[in-house]
């Protein structure tokens, strides 16, 4: 309701899940600042690290060798949040991985989103991220806060109890063959789960900012952190506010 105050994150949603491995200290400290900035409680998910990869403990397989180990246990992790939610019955779970970054005015931009989330069918997604990814026209001009788009990463999410319940079930019948990111948008499309984005995000990746060196992303790890830094700020400022300048001005343009 329009004056009402933004509820706490933890009020909107049943569970926080951060995915990250025991030994990732530097990226552990990280979280706990970040989400300590906004008052947001979470749980650790901890299984399924590398070097104790044991698909079948959550009914999943993997085709051939096409993706890595670290790629497989990420993907698991993804996998172990929705399990979660479901053998607790969480009607909503907030996702993050471990290098997340929360914009100043988290708490406010997601109340907003989950205010829009409560009109929703059951069977939906909701991307935090995505600062610095191509969007097409329709992002710039839809009325927001929420804007029916395929995910692009996977470093924020919230999705519910219906979602979670699709994805393990198509897990059951199918081989993953894609990183976490790409297979949760091919799952999603495949079972008619509704995804959306915030507009404009409000999550970012540390690992893409230069906070952390990349540890899936192989194209960044070809470069050092200076340039990952400048390409993401150029790509920020090129593919989402200059694009919409451009899209809004063009708009006027044509209706003036």
């Amino acid at each position: 309701m329009a004056g009402e105050a933004p509820r706490p994150v933890n009020q909107w949603v049943d569970a926080v899940y951060v995915l990250t491995v025991a030994t990732f200290a530097e990226r552990i400290a990280h979280i706990r600042r970040e989400l300590a900035r906004h008052a947001i409680g979470f749980e650790l998910v901890l299984a399924h690290d590398v070097g104790a990869l044991d698909p079948s403990s959550i009914g999943v397989r993997f085709a051939g060798s096409a993706l890595a180990p670290a790629q497989r246990s990420l993907a698991l992790k993804h996998a172990q949040a929705w399990r979660n939610a479901v053998e607790r019955g969480q009607r909503r779970i907030l996702v993050f991985e471990d290098d997340a970054v929360l914009a100043r005015d988290f708490v406010p931009r997601f109340d907003a989103a989950m205010r829009a989330a409560e009109r929703l069918a059951p069977g939906w997604l909701v991307f935090l991220g995505g600062a610095d990814t191509k969007v097409p026209d329709s992002y710039f001009l839809a009325r927001g806060p929420l804007v029916a788009l395929p995910i692009a990463t996977a470093e924020g999410y919230v999705t519910d109890l219906e979602a979670a319940r699709r994805r393990l079930a198509w897990l059951a019948e199918n081989e993953i063959a894609l990183p976490a990111d790409h297979l949760i948008k091919h799952a999603d499309a495949a079972l008619g789960v509704a995804q959306y984005w915030l507009r404009p995000p409000i999550v970012e990746q540390g690992s893409v900012l230069g906070m952390f060196d990349s540890l899936l992303d192989a194209h960044r790890r070809k470069h050092s952190r200076a340039f990952n830094i400048l390409r993401n700020r150029w790509n920020k400022f090129q593919r989402h506010r200059l694009r919409g300048w451009l899209v809004r001005a063009r708009i006027m343009l044509k209706f003036k």
